[in-house]
């Protein structure tokens, strides 16, 4: 930081020593105004530090939200007696408080309400004496604009200290906003000396946000990269303080969850930290929601498309071109891969939509990631990273991958979807010599291959290998936007339907022998409320009706067999099972299978009448089946309703 980045507010801040240390009442308030997020606030607050070094008295209030006098006062009271605003003093303090105030109310037009004077006349207010302890002291009111008190009854409450209690005062506002009331102009005269703009001081605001941070790793990396993050902001265009104290806050949260190799790689960790600044900062501009950060590589393709297809990279059309908001953002940071952000944008849209720092995909997109490729990383995935291949490189790794795709070396239906989508996107912009509907149907025979061979797995993969709309391993599909992937995702669904019905019978017994193996694993397969997060299961069923292909005798003789704990976990896990609406449709297959279970359990019921085992099975079955098999029945007869 240079000498003149330092002191960029410091003709202020001189001015401000002049006018606190004045030894009268200079008789006028001085005013620090500046947008929103320019730093003001954080300005203050430094010079407050200062001025408390200096054993100046200072009286701080944010105005945001205050309706009445009586709250500022309150505000100022708890700063001038702590102990008897704490809890601890709850009710002395608030007789203290009362003695103290003597006449708190402010009633500036007898109508026995707390309010100010409709002009700047000298109001007649008997302060309280714990006020007039603050004599000779400087009172601060932030956030002016901020305040619900009407403009002018505020500055001729402010005016009373200024004029009539020789009190030093400094106001902090956004002024464009004052400016709308037409009155503010002649207050202004009367009250304000002199008007200072705040102007954006950023490396020392930054500066400060870092030395907040606790963990010294992330301080020295923050420090040692504070022109990456200067020069980002910079490129966006954007002046608000706010926003980098919240960037280096979700930072750290985003830090601390990497795993040690992957903060030893600094440019992962970089491109970490100007992801986050791109997509924070265009989400508080109202560019871009959580959910449409998935939708930057469709913007991407299309815009290539575009490009590609009029054989010209001419600026000049360029500036022309009329973008998108998605095509904008992604034109404002030309140097990041927003359309293929690391890890993906399913995670980032889970950091900003929900503040979920997922820890299990971060682990798992590493491998997959451009950051650790090796020898051993699969050729489909280098392909995926073509923008990082050289033209031969790109030759090799395109035919080894094509190889690979004929040869039906995929058995995983997202890395076949992968090699779709980029051998759609290759081919439209002729760097693939086959079209798209020779793609879709070798695509579709190789589907075929799978289910024919066994090898499509009906289950819900979990979370970690989920098959998403849009994405599979951590890396979100290429192509989407083409009519033919669509047209695949359609046919994998079919086949995968098809696939279903042939095969949950002989899934229906393996999940059986599982609840007697492992009845914890059973009820996370089969119940997505009981899923236990980061949990790596191969398989589930939450949305299938699975059971229904388990013989209810069998299933009862097996839940009979377990211990207490396991068999009451089994039946609340049927009970969870059913309580998602989104998902019931499918599984109201299994009402008549439920009731079945019910019924043969009332009868083993029956035959323990008189005994506690009995008792209990009795309570289990009202606590979850019975709970369960109403609330599939009060869903099948909404869907019911539905179609009719």
């Amino acid at each position: 930081m240079n000498q003149e980045q330092k002191t960029i507010n410091s003709h202020i801040e001189t001015y401000l020593d002049y006018y606190c240390n004045l030894s009268h009442a200079p008789g006028f308030a001085v005013l620090l105004q500046g947008q929103w997020g320019s730093g003001k606030t954080w300005f203050i607050s430094r010079y407050r530090e200062k001025l408390k070094e200096n054993n100046h008295k200072c009286l701080y209030v944010s105005l945001y939200g205050m309706t009445s006098f009586s709250e500022i006062e309150n505000a100022f009271f708890q700063q001038l007696h702590p102990v008897l605003s704490s809890k601890g003093m709850a009710i002395t303090g608030k007789i203290l408080k009362g003695l103290l105030k003597g006449t708190l109310k402010i009633d500036l037009n007898n109508d026995n309400k707390d309010d100010g004077s409709i002009n700047l006349q000298t109001p007649d207010i008997n302060l309280p004496e714990y006020l007039r302890d603050a004599d000779k002291s400087i009172l601060i009111f932030d956030d002016l604009e901020r305040c619900q008190i009407d403009l002018i009854n505020l500055l001729g409450y402010v005016n009373f200290f200024v004029e009539h209690q020789d009190l030093k005062v400094l106001l902090i506002a956004n002024e464009d906003e004052l400016v709308k009331d037409e009155k503010y102009q002649v207050v202004k005269e009367k009250l304000i000396g002199k008007t200072f703009g705040v102007c954006l001081d950023f490396e020392g605001a930054l500066e400060n946000f870092i030395s907040m941070v606790n963990n010294l790793e992330i301080r020295k990396f923050l420090s040692d990269n504070t022109d990456l993050i200067r020069d980002f902001y910079e490129q966006a265009g954007y002046e608000n303080l706010r926003s980098l104290k919240q960037i280096v806050l979700d930072f750290e949260r985003i830090f601390n969850a990497l795993p040690k190799k992957a903060k030893e790689e600094i440019e992962l960790v970089q491109d970490l930290l100007k992801l986050l600044i791109a997509f924070s900062i265009e989400i508080k501009r109202g560019n871009v929601l959580p959910k449409d950060i998935s939708r930057l590589r469709e913007a991407y393709s299309a815009s290539l498309s575009k490009r590609i297809a009029s054989q010209t990279f001419d600026s000049n059309k360029d500036e022309n071109q009329e973008y998108t908001k998605l095509q904008e953002v992604l034109n404002r940071y030309p140097s990041l891969d927003l359309h293929a952000p690391f890890p993906n944008g399913l995670w980032w849209k889970a950091f900003f939509d929900m503040g979920v720092v997922d820890t299990e995909e971060l682990n798992q997109s590493i491998s997959n990631s451009r950051y650790f490729q090796n020898e051993n990383t699969p050729n489909w995935v280098r392909l995926w990273y073509f923008s990082d291949l050289s033209d031969d490189d790109f030759d090799s790794i395109l035919s080894s991958v094509q190889v690979d795709f004929y040869s039906r070396n995929y058995t995983e239906i997202g890395v076949v979807k992968h090699v779709f989508g980029l051998f759609l996107m290759f081919s439209d912009v002729k760097l693939y010599n086959k079209g798209k509907d020779e793609i879709l149907r070798d695509t579709k025979r190789y589907i075929d291959h799978l289910k024919n061979t066994k090898r499509l797995t009906i289950a819900t993969p979990s979370v970690i290998d989920s098959i998403t709309e849009d994405s599979y391993g951590s890396l979100g599909f290429q192509g989407i936007e083409f009519k033919e992937f669509q047209e695949l995702s359609s046919y994998i669904g079919d086949v995968l339907e098809s696939a279903q019905e042939e095969n949950l019978p002989s899934a229906g017994q393996d999940l059986l022998t599982i609840m007697q193996s492992d009845s914890w694993k059973f009820s996370r397969m089969i119940s997505l409320s009981r899923y236990q997060y980061g949990d790596v299961l191969s398989q589930e069923y939450h949305e299938l009706p699975v059971l229904k292909y388990i013989k209810p005798t069998t299933f009862i003789a097996t839940l009979l067999q377990l211990n207490i704990e396991s068999k009451r976990l089994v039946l609340r896990s049927l009970r969870e099972r059913y309580r998602f609406e989104n998902i019931n449709s499918r599984l109201i297959e299994e009402l008549e299978w439920l009731k079945s279970v019910q019924q043969l359990l009332q009868i083993e019921v029956e035959s323990r009448k008189g005994k506690v085992s009995g008792f209990v099975l009795a309570l289990d079955i009202q606590h979850y089946l019975d709970e369960a098999i109403r609330k599939l029945e009060k869903d099948k007869k909404r869907l019911e309703a539905n179609q009719q």
